[in-house]
């Protein structure tokens, strides 16, 4: 993991969270309304008051995520992925830690996700982290069929 660097959302980074989401979304389903109003607009996310991440390597974005403002003190994460090649090396870690990070400075007190539970080794990664699976009460992705959360204390 040695030369990475997980930066703030810049501009010149918005297509490549398209992209990277995309391909993953596209391996098992269909990018979907919601997807496409959170990837077409990044910047919106950021002057909502969320913020997107990307990991970058030899000047190569190879992962993002997004903090996306819910409410005041409340955060959805969406839109993690990891380029392929990359996989299985560590990078999704720090891409958490930075939305951990993140929660914590905006004095957040909760952060959720909506998943499916077809994805183990994102399952096992908020397990990690210390998600607890919720009931489901969003519809906003038809493949979202797990709800979980973090509550983020200080």
């Amino acid at each position: 993991m040695k030369n990475i660097l997980v930066t703030d959302f810049q501009s010149q980074y918005a297509s490549k969270f398209y992209q990277l989401n995309r391909v993953w979304i596209e391996e098992s389903w269909v990018l979907e309304d919601s997807d496409k109003k959170d990837l077409l607009n990044p910047e919106k996310i950021v002057q909502n008051g969320g913020q997107i991440f990307f990991a970058i390597s030899n000047r190569e974005v190879i992962g993002t995520v997004a903090m996306i403002r819910n409410s005041e003190k409340i955060y959805e994460l969406a839109k993690m992925t990891v380029q392929v090649s990359y996989r299985g090396r560590g990078i999704a870690n720090l891409l958490m830690d930075k939305c951990i990070k993140f929660a914590l400075k905006q004095n957040a007190i909760e952060i959720f996700l909506i998943s499916n539970d077809s994805l183990i080794v994102a399952k096992s990664l908020y397990d990690k982290y210390g998600f607890k699976e919720v009931v489901l009460d969003s519809q906003k992705y038809e493949r979202g069929n797990v709800k979980m959360v973090l509550q983020i204390t200080t």
